[in-house]
């Protein structure tokens, strides 16, 4: 176990190469670390596939649909001493991790709409159960939006996790924001100071494909950034909904404004789940399976989790939620209590690891070896506070932040 009780925080200003060199510099080993775990051997595939997948997609897709992330990346590079190839296969992980590559990295022309079958399906860790929670559930009136990241316990072990605030130059016309994510990434959830919020959580589906390789593709974690660069909600679902994927995930965006949306997103289409002010039910929870009622309608895309915690961990937060909403009573502490919920442990929505019980001893890809709940946060949208903590919010100790 780490001897820090919790992740460094790191605060960057300035324009994106500027202040991606900055946050580089100040990550620099802990960045070293999680680019030579995610290139060994089995982790994202054989490097020569991974390498061609990043320069033939990624690498374009940024230039094209995120430019100001791209220079922001070049610059961690710079400052943390790797190359950018190493850091678009950070910030491509998720997307890595969730389909394999050999099969369009061969010397033939690339094979477009390549679904994965039985045989070529990854089983990926079951990251993550988030919520949405109104004003009108709160006894202070405020909006929240909440996370416990499930997550390889490598990451709490090894510190490979940081705080990332930034603070853009003036110029560029974007909010202040503060991010929680792996280091060498440019964000995984997230609040800004115009009062959005966003996490995220993992799914897949008989949809997800490895990449058209003459077709620019940024990352999927580019979705959840632009969002969260923008100051307008409503520009913010564009950003998100106009940008291309190969793979499927959940993004729970939400707003000081009292509005949330569980965003189902898959590379051809998104299902959506909305809330606001008068809705019956003022909360949002989702986990790691298909569960909005516009997916459930339709047979045209299935959902390939293979079962598991997912199933019962949203429900589990619900319970946890429900009463105290119900009576327009919520308070922060009472949300932190929820995701501290311990059935079905150790696979509980508060996960605790167990050594010699991980469910992937015989995989050998990037989620192998034990898990656990890596950082629980909670992002109070109308007060522009975070309140997070390293590993399970049982056991760890939480900080306060407050984006200015």
């Amino acid at each position: 176990m780490s001897l820090h009780p919790s992740y460094q925080h790191v605060v960057v200003h300035g324009l994106p190469y500027d202040r991606g060199f900055s946050y580089g510099e100040q990550t620099k080993e802990k960045i070293q670390r999680n680019v030579t775990y995610y290139k060994q051997p089995g982790k994202l595939g054989p490097w020569s596939s991974v390498s061609r997948v990043i320069h033939d997609c990624y690498i374009p897709g940024l230039q094209r649909y995120w430019p100001s992330g791209w220079e922001e990346m070049r610059g961690v590079a710079a400052g943390a001493g790797v190359s950018i190839e190493d850091i678009v296969m950070l910030n491509a992980r998720y997307d890595l991790s969730h389909v394999k590559f050999e099969a369009v990295c061969e010397e033939k022309p690339a094979i477009k709409e390549k679904v994965v079958d039985e045989e070529q399906r990854v089983e990926v860790a079951e990251e993550c159960t988030s919520a949405i929670i109104l004003a009108p559930a709160t006894k202070d009136r405020v909006v929240f939006t909440a996370q416990n990241w499930d997550m390889s316990h490598r990451l709490v072990t090894e510190d490979a996790i940081i705080y990332l605030e930034i603070h853009p130059d003036v110029s560029e016309n974007i909010p202040t924001m503060f991010l929680v994510t792996e280091a060498g990434q440019l964000g995984r959830s997230g609040c800004n100071g115009a009062g959005l919020g966003l996490t995220a959580n993992s799914l897949q589906s008989d949809n997800d494909q490895a990449p058209d390789l003459s077709t620019p593709i940024p990352p999927s974690g580019s979705l959840r950034r632009l969002f969260l660069e923008q100051s307008n909600y409503s520009v913010g679902l564009k950003c998100i909904a106009r940008t291309p994927r190969h793979v499927s995930c959940n993004i729970m965006v939400s707003s000081a404004d009292d509005i949330g949306m569980c965003l189902e997103v898959t590379p051809r289409t998104i299902f959506r789940s909305v809330i606001s002010s008068g809705s019956e039910k003022p909360y949002l929870v989702h986990s790691n399976h298909f569960q909005t009622s516009p997916f459930l309608a339709q047979t045209q895309i299935s959902d390939t989790y293979l079962g598991g915690s997912s199933w019962y961990r949203g429900k589990r937060l619900e319970a946890g939620l429900r009463e105290k909403a119900q009576r327009e009573n919520l308070i922060e502490r009472d949300i932190v209590v929820a995701f501290q919920d311990h059935a079905g442990y150790p696979h509980s929505l508060c996960e605790h690891v167990v050594e010699e019980q991980s469910t992937n001893q015989e995989n050998s890809g990037p989620y192998s070896g034990p898990t656990s709940t890596v950082c629980c946060v909670v992002y109070n949208l109308s007060k522009r506070t975070v309140r997070v903590c390293k590993g399970c919010p049982c056991e760890g100790i939480f900080q306060d932040f407050e984006l200015r």
